[in-house]
C-alpha cells in the first residue's frame, strides 16, 4: 500500500536530516549495520498527535501479524 509520506523523496530527506541534526550533525552507519538489514526487518511510523511527534520504531513480525494498530490510542499508525 502507498504512503504519501514514505513514496515521498523530500519527506525522507527532511527527516533524515532531522535524525542527523538530532545526533549533533553527524550520524555514522557502518557497511556492517547497512548489510544487517534485511527485507524481513520492518518498521512502523506513528505520529502522537497530542506531542506532535514522529515514532520509527522497529516491530516484531508476530507483533504485527497480532495487532497491526499500536496499542498506544495517542498514537496514529501511518505505515
Amino acid at each position: 500500500m502507498p504512503n504519501k509520506y514514505l513514496d515521498d523523496p523530500e519527506y525522507l530527506f527532511a527527516l533524515l536530516t532531522a535524525i542527523v541534526k538530532r545526533e549533533g550533525g553527524e550520524l555514522t552507519i557502518s557497511e556492517e549495520e547497512i548489510e544487517q538489514v534485511t527485507k524481513n526487518d520492518l518498521m512502523g511510523m506513528y505520529w502522537k498527535p497530542k506531542r506532535n511527534e514522529l515514532i520509527l520504531k522497529i516491530l516484531k513480525t508476530e507483533d504485527v501479524i497480532r495487532n497491526p494498530m499500536p496499542i498506544n490510542t495517542d498514537e496514529v499508525f501511518e505505515n
